[in-house]
Parts: C-alpha cells; sequence; structure tokens
C-alpha cells in the first residue's frame, strides 16, 4: 500500500515515507507520486503572487487566427493525452506544479489546429512539440518543419487539406523545408513525402552541414544522450500534475516513427534567395546558436520572417540537459540584432512566426513595434545570461557558483516578462554553460584537479560524520522544507550505501519535492524521474535519437568514428591490436582509410586506399543494413553482396574488441541486492 498523505499531516507522513518498504513502489505500472508537502505548497503559492497574471497576450496570440480545431481528428492525438487539463486553468493551480510551467502547460495546451498567421501563412499547432507551418504558393503549398514523427506529420497534413483552399483543384505540395538538424523539426518528413500529394519535382531544402551536424549529435553520444533525455523528458512519468505538465517548447511529442527524408539542397552560402513555385523565401544561415545548423527564412510577399528556434515563448537552452554542443548565447544575441534592424525595425514584417509557440503580430492601432519589443526581450534574455555570467566569471565566481549568483541579479523587466521565463533553459544552468564554453568544468580550486571518483567522495563523508548522523541531518532538513540541502545528504548515503530503501526513499521524496517546485521543464522532469527510479530500481529503455533513417544518412566516416569510441582499449591491447584497413562504398564512390594502434581506432576519407592489411568492398546501402542489424557481413560476403581482401580475420578481431552499449547504465544508484 502506498503512502498517502495530506498537509496537515505532514509529520507524521514523513516518518512513514521514510519507513515505508520497497513493495509500494514494486511497479512502474502502478507508480504515483506523492503530494506536495506543506513546505511546497507555502513556495509555489508565493511563487503565484509575483508572476504577471494580468498578461494574458500569449493566450490571445495562440487563439488568433483559429481556422479549425482538431476536436477528434487523429492529429489532436497529443493534445487527447492531456485531457486532464481540459477543466484546468491559471485561478486553479495544483501544488504539485509550479505555477510559472502550469501556466506555460495551459498556454501550450490552448494550441490545437489550423491557424491563419497572415494570407498565404499557415500553421498546424499542438499536433507535435514543434510547429508545422504551411506557404502558399502559385500551384500549391510549402510545408516547414514537418513535426517529430511520420504519423503526426501526416495527419497533420490531411488535416491542413481539409481546411486550405484546393490551388487548381488539388493541394500539391511544392517544396518543403527543414529549419534546423533537431529531430522535431525533420521526424515526420516521410509523412508528408509519402503523403501522395508531394510533387515530382519538390525539393528538399536545409541548412549548410544539416546531415553531418545530426549525425554528429546523434551517433558518436547518442546511447549516453538517450539514456540522459530520459531524465530530461521524464519518459516513465505519467501525464498528469505529479508527472509531465508540460514541454516547455510544447505541450509534449507525438508518439510514432522519426523519419528523414534527405535534403536534396543544403543551401551553402550565409544568405541566399530561393523560389519554391513562384514564391520568394531569403534564407539566411544562422548556425552556433540554438542549433549547429540552422535557417531563418524572410518571405517578402508575405511580410512575415520565421525566426526557426532562435526565439519561442521562454528562455531556450544554451545547455541542454540530454547533452550535446554548449550553445553560443553571445551569437545568438547578435543573430537576433541582425533580424530586428534587417527586417523588424525597418518595417518589412508584420509577424514573425517560429518552430514553436504562437506568431507575433504588429498591432495597427497603436505606434508601439510589438514584434520589435518582442525580440528586443527574446534577445536581451540571451545577452543578459551571456554577459553576467562572464562579469561574474571575471569577478571570479566559480563554474559552481554562478548560477545562484545570476538568480539574484534578474532584471525586473524580464521578471514581469512570461515569454523570458525559463522554461526551457534557466538562468542557473544556461549561465554555468556559459562559464563552460569560455573557462571549462575546472573552477581551479586544487581539490578537483583530480577529484575522488564520485562514490568514494559520498564514502569519505559518510565514513566522517557517520551515517546515522547524516541521516538525521537530512530528515530535520527535509522537514523544514530544506529539500536540496536534505537531497545533499541524502545521495551521499544512496551513492554509499545504495541498498539501504530508508536513504532511497528519503532522497526520492527530496527529489519530488523539488519537482514540484521547478519552473524549468527539464528540472521538473530530472527530479521526479529521479525519484522513480530510486523508488522502483527500475531502469527503463532510453530514447532512440538515431531512426532507421538518420543512420542511413550517416556518413560512413562518422560510424567509423563511433566504432573507435566502442573500441574496448584494455580488449584491444590484450589482443595486440595493430592493422590498417580501408573501406570502399563502390555505389556512392566513398573511401576510407583508418588504422588500429595503441588501442585506439582513427580513420580519415580518401580520394584512394594504400595498400592495407584487410579493405571491406561494401555498397553504402549494405553497409547501413549491417548497423541497423538487418544482415550481417558473413552473410553478405557470402552471397557475394560485399568482399573482403586481405586477412578477413583482423575484422573479427576487431568485432571482437567492441563495447555494445544497451542505454540501461545508472543514473542514481540502482541497489545490487
Amino acid at each position: 500500500m502506498k503512502t498517502r498523505f495530506a498537509p496537515s499531516v505532514l509529520s507524521l507522513a514523513v516518518v512513514m515515507s521514510f519507513g515505508a518498504s520497497a513493495n509500494d513502489y514494486a511497479s512502474i505500472d502502478t507508480y504515483e507520486g506523492k503530494p506536495a508537502t506543506e513546505h511546497t505548497v507555502k513556495a509555489n503559492a508565493a511563487m503565484t503572487k509575483i508572476l504577471p497574471w494580468e498578461d494574458t497576450s500569449a493566450f490571445e496570440r495562440t487563439t488568433r487566427g483559429l481556422i479549425a480545431e482538431f476536436g477528434t481528428h487523429e492529429a489532436g492525438e497529443l493534445k487527447n493525452r492531456f485531457e486532464y487539463m481540459t477543466d484546468m486553468s491559471v485561478k486553479d493551480l495544483p501544488p504539485t506544479v509550479n505555477p510559472s510551467i502550469w501556466r506555460q502547460g495551459m498556454l501550450n495546451y490552448a494550441a490545437g489546429g489550423l491557424y491563419e498567421v497572415t494570407d498565404g501563412v499557415y500553421q498546424i499547432r499542438g499536433a507535435d512539440l514543434s510547429n508545422m507551418t504551411i506557404y502558399r504558393t502559385d500551384n500549391g503549398y510549402v510545408v516547414h518543419d514537418p513535426l517529430l514523427s511520420k504519423q503526426a506529420a501526416a495527419a497533420s497534413w490531411e488535416f491542413a487539406k481539409a481546411h486550405l483552399p484546393a490551388i487548381n483543384g488539388e493541394h500539391k505540395i511544392t517544396g518543403l523545408i527543414y529549419s534546423h538538424m533537431h529531430a522535431d523539426h525533420f521526424g515526420g518528413s516521410r509523412g508528408v513525402v509519402e503523403s501522395g500529394d508531394f510533387a515530382e519535382d519538390a525539393k528538399i531544402y536545409a541548412p549548410k552541414d544539416f546531415i553531418k551536424e545530426l549525425a554528429d549529435e546523434n551517433v558518436i553520444a547518442g546511447t549516453a544522450m538517450g539514456r540522459r533525455a530520459n531524465y530530461q523528458y521524464g519518459t516513465t512519468l505519467d501525464n498528469n500534475t505529479k508527472g509531465i505538465v508540460d514541454n516547455a517548447l510544447g505541450l509534449g511529442t507525438s508518439r510514432g516513427e522519426v523519419t528523414l527524408v534527405a535534403p536534396t539542397d543544403e543551401i551553402q552560402e550565409r544568405e541566399k534567395v530561393i523560389t519554391i513555385d513562384g514564391l520568394e523565401f531569403h534564407a539566411i544561415n544562422m548556425p552556433g546558436a540554438e542549433a549547429p545548423a540552422e535557417i531563418v527564412l524572410y518571405v517578402p510577399e508575405y511580410r512575415s520572417l520565421n525566426t526557426a528556434e532562435l526565439t519561442y515563448d521562454g528562455m531556450h537552452n544554451i545547455y541542454t540537459f540530454r547533452g550535446a554542443k554548449v550553445r553560443d548565447s553571445l551569437v545568438w544575441t547578435k543573430y537576433l540584432t541582425e533580424l530586428k534592424m534587417r527586417y523588424v525595425d525597418s518595417g518589412l514584417v508584420d509577424n514573425i512566426h517560429a518552430a514553436h509557440s504562437a506568431p507575433v503580430w504588429n498591432n495597427a492601432n497603436t505606434d508601439v513595434n510589438e514584434i520589435s519589443e518582442y525580440m528586443t526581450l527574446q534577445r536581451d534574455n540571451y545577452g543578459f545570461i551571456h554577459n553576467q555570467a562572464m562579469r561574474l566569471a571575471n569577478h571570479g565566481i566559480t563554474i559552481h557558483d554562478v548560477g545562484r549568483e545570476i538568480e539574484k541579479i534578474v532584471p525586473q523587466s524580464q521578471i514581469d516578462t512570461w515569454h523570458t521565463n525559463g522554461y526551457h533553459g534557466s538562468y542557473s544552468h544556461n549561465a554555468r554553460a556559459v562559464v563552460d564554453l569560455y573557462l571549462g568544468y575546472h573552477d581551479m580550486n586544487p581539490v578537483n584537479t583530480n577529484p575522488l571518483q564520485t562514490t568514494e567522495k559520498s564514502c569519505v563523508y559518510v565514513n566522517a560524520a557517520g551515517a546515522d548522523t547524516l541521516y538525521k541531518a537530512g530528515m530535520n532538513h527535509f522537514n523544514q522544507g530544506e529539500y536540496q540541502e536534505a537531497s545533499q545528504l541524502f545521495n551521499d548515503l544512496v551513492q554509499c550505501d545504495p541498498n539501504n530503501i530508508d536513504y532511497r526513499f528519503a532522497l526520492a521524496d527530496s527529489f519530488e519535492q523539488q519537482g514540484y517546485q521547478s519552473e524549468t521543464m527539464a528540472w521538473r522532469n530530472s527530479y521526479l524521474q529521479g525519484a522513480v527510479e530510486l523508488r522502483t530500481g527500475d531502469i527503463q529503455p532510453s530514447i532512440k535519437l538515431a531512426s532507421a533513417d538518420v543512420i542511413a544518412n550517416t556518413p560512413t566516416g562518422m560510424f567509423l568514428d563511433f566504432i573507435a569510441v566502442s573500441l574496448n582499449a584494455p580488449k584491444a591491447e590484450a589482443a595486440e591490436l595493430n592493422f590498417n584497413f580501408g573501406v570502399y562504398h563502390p555505389d556512392i564512390e566513398e573511401r576510407y582509410y583508418g588504422e588500429v594502434s595503441n588501442a585506439n581506432m582513427s580513420n580519415i576519407e580518401v580520394e584512394k586506399i594504400p595498400a592495407v592489411d584487410v579493405e571491406l568492398i561494401i555498397h553504402k546501402s549494405d553497409f547501413t543494413r549491417v548497423v541497423l542489424g538487418e544482415t550481417t557481413l558473413d552473410e553478405l560476403v557470402k552471397s557475394g553482396q560485399a568482399g573482403i581482401k586481405g586477412d578477413a580475420s583482423l575484422i573479427k578481431q576487431l568485432g571482437g574488441s567492441l563495447d555494445k552499449f544497451d542505454g540501461l547504465f545508472e543514473i542514481l544508484p540502482m541497489p545490487t541486492k
């Protein structure tokens, strides 16, 4: 039986929760979080009092231009998963949710259908984490950012077709554009391309280095990133007020297959005018801010600017919990300044729309340039984090402390603005990312020069103070509502003794309350996901970031890099692996040369493979099938579809020295018995 309690009986409940048995959370399927404590109720109530509730403009923008609601259409599958929010409002705030992120969830829940941005520009919003934007051309429509999954994209396009006018008797798709290389902006591509409406001569446009950066972000660290994403997105949490309430950029993600139809044209120039079926787009590459490869679009005929993911109703990540490279907040501010000066302040646009959130329009009845104000606040949000983080760093504030310090000095103008709040990013972890970009992870304290391993360090504290002393101190902090302090102590106890149920449940309880108080989606989900794993001892399979289509489009050199990452150095050394090799793809005329030496492997692409110990001749498509596990190299060689020159045993020896990653590694210590 699970322990349930009300804030009025908190003291008894805390004792009961610490003494609970392991069987309370025996199954993920029946898992349920605990209520908010009286301290969390008070903290969230206090937060409610300082938020700018009088500003409802974002809700007005979200509902503006509605053409048709999803209703029971399958395009509304995502929204239907959050039906518990239907009767909720910003006046009925659940105690287990920070009121600011609850309001963001309500805002994202308010979107659900086809909307007109302006005559000729339309958006599907609420079908997935991202928006699908649709531009009318002379003979059809261009689709921009086809959502995350094939199923969501197909359903969304079908919904749009039912409500957009036919052109020359049909709804032809005359082009497809990917704004950048994150999966929620290309994953539904097959749902569009295979819809039956995609014109034979339609091109697919993407920013420079789209394929390279996509593979780079999903292959080398793909397994680790997938496991970490379980925490960022709370993959075992339910959609309820004790679980997932919002995904910051949108309500959540669709369910289905992530696909990728490779772009036919990567825009190599810094900026280029492309014309698709009579409609002109000014495409500008703006890499290194929100994504390593990204384009924004100015559409002069519709006086519209698509800012991709450089703006949205909230603060974005400079560092994302799942991983990926740290982003450059300074270049982000420069891009926004450039767009603001060139298109907004010069009066060339009537609206900006983006890959997430609702558009922003100017009000023809006032002299206020609302778009300019919006972009200025967005820019200054990232500029403030960058400049103040480095100002503090130059005063000696370390990477571990800069997050707390910057929270103390947030300007009132940003506090009073909803769309600069930390729903995806936060002032704290973004400031640490800025310092990391310039100065790295080391704070220069010699104790951290060669730090003890996590378990060793925790056991030093536990052995010095005594487990009972730390446990009692942790409980005292918990009872006073000091949940972070409690977690600090309970974490050392769990690290040093992961089998102790009292310690595990105590840490879970303290994490859970911090999750309930967190404004940032990744913070909330991480705390609550950690509580789930501590209580159940169960690690669920990781999110798959590299789909079959992504793998098929990944350059072979990157797969060889991944094999190098998979090489177990002690095994390679014991096997005395020392050879060079070549890989030849005759179907696409690509050649790679590599060396295995000193328990390491390296490779480069070459025009001609020199004399090597072993050479693999295999079509790129067959190489992909091997990677996907659809066939084996032995089978291909036996059938004559692949060939090996030289010592074939070297390939088998290499294979015997490779690790396999299952994505089920511990983030918090799991019990050993």
